[in-house]
């Protein structure tokens, strides 16, 4: 509940603001800052911050004014243009350390809602580093503000878990970039090999098309040889049938003549027989 209390303007703040620097103002703009005041009050914001617009239109230079619009900024979640009127109210001659002190806190305030804002917390390092010096510089002219002390020492916890955090995703983007080299160069080996198993199966192929265009080639000659073969075949088997045939009508001859043969000797041998009567 403390923190809550801390982190945003308290109206203990206007209101010391509001008394310490009065008769700096025109009549206009401390008609129109009263009036602000009021609707701030009643957490009506809108309405305050133009009220106080209408009183730094009549004196930009009025302080109170701009303080109290940096507040009701703050209030809206409006904090860089708070913390810009929180500036302009800093810049106001002849502040005392303590009016600077409250301004200081409540600049550190912005500074730490535009860190915690961000969805990386790493990247509120630089906020939470403007809040820690708001912060410090606000104690050194307030020593004993307990409150701007409470938030000193969140900020500063605030600082540390992000600048961990940015460590921490520094070494992971090492790692990834090792990791991303890693697969780099599997995937360039990956790619060699494919390369040369491309190549291996290109070869192959190169060489068995360069088989069948030889087929290709010699197969007219093939076809030749193979009828060529073939009737060499034929011829062989024609003089194979010729020899058959001769040496069968030689045996046939052969046969006939021993016949003759037998019986022109059958018909000497008949001739010489005496018959016995």
């Amino acid at each position: 509940m403390k923190s809550k209390h801390i982190l945003y303007p308290t109206l203990l703040l206007l209101c010391l603001s509001f008394t310490q620097i009065a008769a700096a103002q025109s009549s206009t703009a401390r008609k129109e800052t009263r009036r602000g005041n009021k609707e701030y009050k009643q957490e009506h914001f809108d309405k305050a911050e133009v009220n106080y617009r209408r009183a730094l239109h009549d004196d930009s230079t009025a302080y109170r004014a701009h303080y109290n619009l940096g507040n009701t900024l703050y209030r809206q979640k409006k904090y860089d243009e708070a913390a810009s009127h929180y500036n302009k109210a800093l810049d106001t001659p002849d502040l005392n350390d303590k009016t600077r002190s409250k301004i200081l806190h409540n600049r550190g305030n912005c500074n730490l809602k535009n860190g915690l804002g961000k969805d990386n917390r790493a990247e509120g390092i630089q906020q939470f580093q403007q809040a820690v010096n708001d912060y410090q510089e606000a104690l050194k002219l307030d020593p004993k503000n307990n409150d701007t002390r409470y938030n000193l020492s969140y900020a500063k916890k605030l600082l540390q878990q992000a600048q961990q955090q940015q460590q921490q995703q520094g070494g992971g983007q090492d790692q990834n970039k090792d990791q991303n080299k890693d697969n780099k160069d599997q995937q360039g080996n990956n790619g060699q090999n494919q390369q040369k198993d491309q190549q291996g199966q290109n070869d192959q192929q190169k060489q068995q098309n360069q088989q069948d265009q030889q087929n290709q080639q010699n197969q007219p000659q093939n076809k030749k040889d193979r009828e060529q073969q073939k009737r060499q075949q034929k011829q062989q088997q024609q003089k194979k049938q010729d020899a058959e045939r001769l040496l069968e009508a030689v045996k046939n001859n052969e046969k006939n003549t021993m016949k003759e043969n037998a019986k022109r000797v059958e018909a000497a041998t008949s001739n010489k027989i005496e018959k016995d009567w």
